[in-house]
């Protein structure tokens, strides 16, 4: 074959492979022709079979060596890769999310309507507002697929925390579950919660629940009240302020282990709305409230002491968590 018209030839199929984007230039030409030419006077008839192999080789060598250039002489930028796939090594594992909230749905059963968190076998019935951290949730627990008279209930954290509910009787039907159970759940930390529930020592089933920050509205609506009226009357600490008193209150924290206490916890302004005396407080104030079998009061309350004991009263009167929006309020 014409020398000129297969180096022709071998140029159109590169531009049909990678080499498309190379510049196959006048000095690179030669170099080929002089390769060929001189290799082919010591080749026999059956050996120049192996002249294509040659040149590609030259042709990776100059895939290699040579940089990309446009017509206009320019450098092309490199050809973008493909990221690996994720889970090839190098790449990034994405791990599904599965500590997230079970749903809540709404039903009727026997005409009367209904909602709960979870799936059967275990779900429960609890106020919409949800758990908030540090503070007690009433829970109606509905039980299926178990002949159990007794069950353990234990909570983890999507940190790693576990902590042992309790163990309690299961009672007859509610609604549309075989069994049920009340509970009261305190969890410490905002976040994500796995409530576990076992029977005879092996798994029943689960529900997921978000634990949120801050002040629940049921505690808040709860405790402001009883606080107000007390401040309004409080003779011991604040009787130089008169017995007429502008209360204002910024809840900072509630504590609610059990239904039958709260420590709550706040900044309170007074002032006295006697106009002969103009003296006023703006302070931190820690409250305890408890339940005497009738009703909710405060029977224990603390000021910080003045001075240079006011930080170390403070350390001593709120709860780092506290302390913390103390300082950033």
């Amino acid at each position: 074959m014409d020398e000129n018209k297969w180096v022709e030839q071998l140029k159109n199929r590169a531009d049909e492979t990678v080499f498309r984007d190379v510049l196959f230039t006048r000095a690179m030409e030669e170099k080929v022709r002089r390769t060929i030419s001189r290799r082919s006077r010591f080749l026999t008839s059956w050996q120049r079979l192996a002249i294509p192999v040659a040149t590609l080789l030259v042709l990776v060598f100059i895939w290699q060596t040579w940089p990309l250039q446009s017509p206009s002489g320019q450098q092309h930028a490199a050809i973008p890769t493909k990221p690996a796939p994720d889970l090839l090594p190098g790449g990034a594992l994405e791990v599904p999310v599965l500590w997230k909230p079970s749903p809540r749905t709404e039903t009727v059963y026997d005409s009367q309507p209904f909602s709960y968190i979870g799936e059967k076998p275990v779900r429960i019935v609890t106020d919409e507002a949800g758990f908030y951290e540090g503070q007690q949730q009433r829970v109606f627990w509905l039980l299926d697929a178990s002949q159990s008279t007794k069950v353990e209930l234990v909570a983890y954290s999507s940190e790693g925390e576990r902590l042992s509910l309790g163990t309690y009787q299961v009672s007859g039907p509610l609604f549309d579950a075989q069994g049920h159970f009340p509970s009261g759940i305190t969890l410490p930390e905002p976040g994500i919660w796995k409530l576990q529930v076992l029977a005879d020592g092996k798994h029943l089933g689960q529900v997921f629940v978000e634990v949120k920050a801050g002040i629940s509205p049921t505690n808040r609506e709860m405790v402001e009240p009883i606080i107000r009226t007390y401040l309004e009357t409080e003779g011991a600490k604040l009787g130089g302020l008169g017995e007429d008193r502008e209360v204002t209150i910024e809840l900072l924290g509630v504590e609610a282990p059990n239904a039958a206490r709260r420590n709550v916890y706040a900044w309170v302004k007074i002032l006295s709305k006697d106009p002969r005396l103009s003296s006023g407080v703006s302070a931190p104030m820690a409250f305890e409230i408890t339940y005497n079998g009738k009703e909710y009061k405060v029977t224990k309350f603390q000021m910080p002491e003045d001075g240079n004991r006011y930080q170390s009263s403070l350390q001593k009167m709120f709860p780092p968590k506290v302390l913390e929006r103390l300082h950033s309020r």
